[in-house]
């Protein structure tokens, strides 16, 4: 199992821009607190966070941010319209239960925008 965590590839972005933890906050719009508490472990990485990642850093996919997925957006994108045109084609609900696929982990996303990751061990 894969124990690069969301705050791993946070920092790695971090890092890889050259920016002072600071100048990433203002980067992508959130309060300085929010990142020291988050690089702290104080806090884990809110979805509003993560969003806001990717849409400050154009080659960054929420999926990558959270799975560790290497596609790019376009990719991303593509993918999504793939799945949900086979799953519209299909019209059929056991078309996931007869196929070989296995959980991998699950999202939990609360109203105040954190989420848990569970991984399947």
């Amino acid at each position: 199992m894969n124990k690069i965590t969301v705050l791993d590839r946070i920092k790695k972005i971090i890092k890889d821009n050259d920016l002072t933890n600071s100048e990433f906050a203002e980067k992508i719009g959130v309060p300085k607190s929010s990142i020291s508490h988050l690089l702290s472990k104080r806090n884990k990485a809110s979805l509003d966070i993560i969003t806001k990642i990717s849409e400050e850093f154009h080659d960054i996919t929420t999926d990558y941010l959270i799975f560790g997925s290497t596609l790019s957006k376009k990719d991303e994108i593509k993918a999504s319209e793939d799945l949900f045109s086979s799953h519209d084609e299909d019209n059929s609900q056991d078309s996931v239960k007869e196929s070989n696929n296995r959980v991998k982990s699950i999202i939990i996303i609360y109203e105040n925008n954190k989420f848990e990751q569970i991984d399947k061990l």
